[in-house]
């Protein structure tokens, strides 16, 4: 119930009980009867009835109508500011209600989830776009990206969404901060901005942030991660594979390194992963707390070796890969010599770190 309507429900029963009261208090001749005669009140009783009938005077029908009119004063005064409160909040409900049917006349917008755009950056883009371009929104704008999802997926088309759409559409979307105009058509230099940006997007470009105390910051420079290909999944660049650093790091590598022999690649890499393959079997087995922990990790870490050996040597005679073969040599001997290397490397480094663990471990 409205606080209105409640006080003045409230004051209509507390009136109504005022003049009960009012009623029940006045004074009346007091009689007593005594032996089936009747006889005047003694002198106490009308002693008591004296409080009652100065009540009377102080709640009189003058009073209490006064109070009445007062009240639907200050209650007539009070209704048309709700009454003009509540349709404010009708108005405003209606303006939102009309705004989002107008957003929502376009037809390809009407059956985007929010999933692939909220409703506030939706907002923004219509905002920023003249209306005459919102059903064919030009190409560098994210409304076009929007259209071309609408005619792939929905109702009675496509229902499973690829992986590289969904990484596509999530890179390229903009943030609301790109847009500072919200009302009216953007400035030159607002427009200017947002198409740089868009341009930049559209051709596989995206800010390079990097993490901080507080959050991510934008260093300024641009990350190339599209390669020439579009549609080219594997193309995709990023800094730890395309970097200077990263690719400088790869091409270290004993596998990729030039000027290597085949064996030197297969002992190097072995002795690497042997040295490696000890320690969790050492520090994490089920026998890490025993004085036979360096052995069982020795053990494990060659029959790992082996394991992997196997299949290398498996997949060289099937596949026979020829990136390390010399002339004159069958297809394939490089990279099997290099995985029997890789064995005896293998078998090398564990034994050596099992040896500094015996000799200078606790």
């Amino acid at each position: 119930m409205p606080s209105d309507n409640f006080a003045a429900v409230t004051t209509a029963l507390t009136l109504a009980a005022v003049g009960v009261a009012n009623t029940v208090m006045t004074p009346s001749e007091a009689f007593v009867t005594v032996q089936g005669q009747r006889a005047q009140a003694p002198a106490q009783l009308m002693k008591a009835a004296a409080p009652q009938a100065s009540a009377r005077e102080a709640l009189g029908s003058k009073g209490l109508m006064a109070y009445g009119m007062a009240f639907g004063v200050a209650a007539a005064a009070a209704r048309p500011r709700r009454t003009r409160k509540v349709a404010r909040k009708a108005e405003g409900k209606i303006a939102v209600a009309e705004k989002s049917a107008a957003q929502m006349t376009v037809s390809y917008l009407k059956e985007i989830p929010r999933t692939i755009v909220e409703p506030a950056l939706l907002k923004q883009l219509l905002d920023a776009t003249p209306k005459e371009q919102w059903e064919d929104p030009p190409e560098d704008s994210y409304l076009y990206t929007l259209k071309m999802y609408a005619e792939t997926y929905g109702p009675g088309k496509a229902t499973k969404m690829g992986w590289f759409d969904f990484f596509y559409m999530n890179v390229n979307r903009p943030v609301a901060d790109n847009f500072p105009v919200q009302q009216g058509f953007p400035t030159m230099e607002d427009q200017m901005a947002m198409g740089q940006r868009f341009r930049s997007i559209s051709e596989g470009r995206i800010p390079l942030y990097i993490p901080g105390p507080s959050g991510f910051f934008n260093t300024g420079a641009w990350i190339q991660w599209r390669g020439a290909e579009p549609f080219a999944g594997d193309l995709v660049q990023s800094p730890v594979t395309d970097s200077y650093l990263g690719k400088g790091f790869i091409d270290n590598m004993a596998f990729y390194r030039e000027g290597l022999k085949p064996w030197q690649r297969g002992l190097e890499i072995g002795v690497a992963h042997g040295y490696f393959l000890v320690g969790p079997f050492i520090s994490l087995g089920p026998l890490r707390n025993t004085p036979e922990a360096a052995t069982v990790g020795l053990l494990c870490g060659c029959a790992i070796v082996g394991l992997v050996s196997a299949g290398g040597l498996l997949f060289g005679s099937t596949i026979k890969p020829t990136q390390f073969d010399q002339k004159g040599e069958q297809p394939g001997a490089g990279f099997q010599s290099m995985i029997n290397w890789h064995a005896v490397g293998g078998v090398g480094g564990a034994a050596f770190a099992h040896t500094l663990i015996t000799v200078f471990g606790s």
